[in-house]
């Protein structure tokens, strides 16, 4: 009798501990640093610049044309992200929406050929990036 009460004790104990490190460790989310989101945003803009840089864009068309059409649709984005009273998907279709938006302006300041090549080498700037994280 008391093998089996001590077995079950032991048991219960085990899956009390399994069940809670897996709790735990479904909680802990990485948060990232100052410096890191720093470093990431530095990152980010020295990628920008390369991408607008290969495609051909001048310091005037990148600051008075691409920048305004990018801020204005980063402002869109954080306001949908914010937007508490929308569900996931509804939050996903609008960020496309803004995102084809931001493609097609961006299209029309930089020209078909140039958005190609702006696109290409932001495409290969994150599989760089992809394959780094590998």
């Amino acid at each position: 009798m008391i093998k089996k009460f001590l077995l079950a004790a032991v048991f219960t104990a085990s899956v009390f501990t399994a069940a809670n490190a897996q709790v735990m460790a479904a909680t802990e989310t990485k948060t990232m640093t100052k410096e890191e989101k720093a470093a990431a945003k530095a990152k980010k803009e020295a990628e920008l610049n390369e991408a607008f840089t290969t495609a051909g864009l001048t310091d005037e068309e990148q600051v008075k044309m691409c920048r305004a059409a990018l801020d204005q649709s980063n402002e869109k984005s954080k306001a949908i992200r914010a937007d508490a009273t929308l569900t996931a998907d509804d939050k996903k279709a609008k960020l496309d929406a803004v995102n084809k938006e931001r493609g097609e302006i961006m299209k029309t300041i930089m020209g078909e050929a140039r958005y190609k090549i702006f696109k290409a080498t932001q495409k290969a700037q994150k599989e760089a990036a992809g394959a780094k994280a590998n």
